[in-house]
């Protein structure tokens, strides 16, 4: 078999029986599962968790949808979308943790979530970072980040049409705290998990999603402005309106 680091990487961090990892966790060290940033914010429409499609239906309707009308996502559809993404179900240690609609390895929850709008109603045009803790949103940038986005996509056209394009990063360290090199897997299987959430809620609510993982990686995180070590960004998806 050929040598790529992917195997070694996976042979590197097996478990075995009888040479399990000896880890005494510091309780004191535990990182925050969420991040917050300064600046403006706005605040989104509770969510509405009354049925719309059962379960079953939207997992049979679910697909991959790239074409987009160019349609504005209203505010309640909107803020719909981010909290069934990965919103807080419920709080925990006197209000410093929350649960999400996604689950995470260990409940370290190492995925940010970033949004860049282009045609959300009420909302302008920008980029976004997703507070848990209030279901809103917080400016980082101004402006239609589209072109941008889709050239760091390997010019995936759908990423200048979509109504909106999350991007979700990874905080290593939330992960690696608790389960070192493993760690990795981990934080992919999270991001799978929020992925399959944006695919059914959008399809729940009448959107189309695709999600992304072919881009320059150094090139989003430029753009949303983290480091691309200790946190970088790991998966993407355009949302909007179908055409």
């Amino acid at each position: 078999m050929e040598t790529h680091l992917g195997y070694e990487y996976q042979q590197a961090t097996k478990y075995q029986r009888d040479a399990m990892p000896s880890r005494q966790l510091d309780m004191s060290t535990m990182p925050d599962s969420y991040r917050e940033y300064d600046g403006p914010h706005i605040p989104l429409p509770k969510p509405n968790i009354q049925e719309s499609l059962s379960l079953w239906d939207t997992l049979a309707k679910r697909m991959s949808i790239r074409r987009f009308s160019g349609a504005p996502l209203s505010l309640e559809i909107f803020g719909q979308l981010l909290w069934g993404t990965y919103g807080a179900t419920r709080v925990a240690r006197e209000k410093s943790f929350f649960f999400r609609t996604a689950p995470s390895a260990g409940g370290l929850f190492p995925v940010e979530m970033y949004v860049s709008v282009h045609r959300v109603a009420s909302i302008e045009s920008g980029l976004y970072h997703y507070s848990v803790p209030r279901h809103g949103l917080t400016l980082l940038k101004e402006g239609n980040f589209g072109k941008e986005l889709a050239e760091a996509s390997l010019s995936q056209g759908m990423l200048k049409k979509s109504a909106v394009n999350l991007i979700w990063t990874a905080v290593l360290p939330r992960t690696f705290w608790k389960y070192g090199e493993r760690g990795i897997r981990y934080i992919y299987l999270d991001a799978g998990h929020v992925g399959q959430n944006t695919y059914l809620v959008a399809t729940a609510l009448g959107l189309g999603c695709c999600t992304i993982g072919a881009f320059f990686d150094d090139e989003v995180n430029q753009l949303i402005g983290v480091d691309g070590k200790s946190e970088t960004t790991i998966y993407m998806a355009s949302v909007g309106n179908p055409d």
